[in-house]
């Protein structure tokens, strides 16, 4: 018996709801971080990121999974 993809597919937003509001938050300044395309505003990105990150007592997440 095949099962239903319905069923067994998970979606973007069921993900999204897993992770958490405070990693999507990270990953959120992570990615705008990436894509800042001036020094300045890389910089102000990560400055952000790592506060947010002391601020939820992550930094580990964020310098293992997220800074690449």
């Amino acid at each position: 018996m095949k099962p239903d993809i319905i069923y067994t597919m998970i979606h973007q937003k069921d993900i999204e709801r897993a992770k958490g509001i405070k990693i999507k938050r990270l990953e959120n300044l992570a990615k705008a971080c990436a894509e800042a395309t001036s020094d300045d505003m890389k910089k102000l990105w990560y400055d952000k990121m790592m506060k947010l990150a002391d601020k939820y007592n992550m930094r580990d997440y964020v310098m293992r999974r997220l800074i690449h």
